[in-house]
């Protein structure tokens, strides 16, 4: 694995956590995809037939149509070279199979330059969002989860009361 392999795992570790505590929906979901992506490219890669990568060809494929259909879901301007970078790796793989002349060392420096196109996309989607001024997916989520547990309690309560003899009705009043 070369520097820059190591540096663009580490760079895509940290745009992940960043989309997933500050990004919204649509960064959540994305870095998910992405973080999955990347633990399955550590198996993917050892399964080759006569030199070619066809887990890897499987696996961008699978990536192409996510962020295809998240380009269509979402308002977002990012999911778009997200999606753009996904289709030029898969024409490296492509390349690759029709010219022998491509090697593998060039097909793996055209994915390293590509999936950090990808995560700076992913990261400046982010902070875009925080320039709006737009609240992230994170807090939102704490925030219904929070609702729903209150609406819970009120209704479990009240369940309570309703069947609740005098007695009863005493003691929750003094809880």
């Amino acid at each position: 694995m070369t520097s820059w392999q190591v540096a663009g795992y580490g760079f895509a570790l940290v745009v992940y956590a960043i989309a997933w505590t500050r990004g919204g929906r649509v960064e959540r979901f994305a870095a998910g995809v992405l973080l999955i992506d990347a633990m399955v490219t550590s198996i993917a890669f050892y399964w080759n037939v006569d030199g070619v990568y066809l887990a890897c060809l499987v696996q961008d494929c699978v990536r192409l149509l996510i962020f295809g259909w998240l380009c269509f879901r979402s308002n977002r301007w990012w999911p778009l070279l997200l999606t753009t970078a996904q289709a030029l790796m898969i024409f490296m793989h492509g390349a690759r199979l029709l010219n022998p002349a491509v090697s593998q060392m060039e097909l793996a420096s055209s994915h390293v330059g590509f999936l950090y196109l990808a995560d700076l996309s992913l990261l400046l989607g982010v902070l875009e969002r925080w320039l709006a001024g737009e609240a992230p997916a994170a807090r939102a989520a704490w925030a219904e989860a929070a609702r729903a547990t209150t609406a819970r309690r009120i209704r479990r309560d009240e369940a309570v009361r309703m069947d609740a003899t005098p007695a009863d009705e005493i003691r929750l009043a003094a809880d």
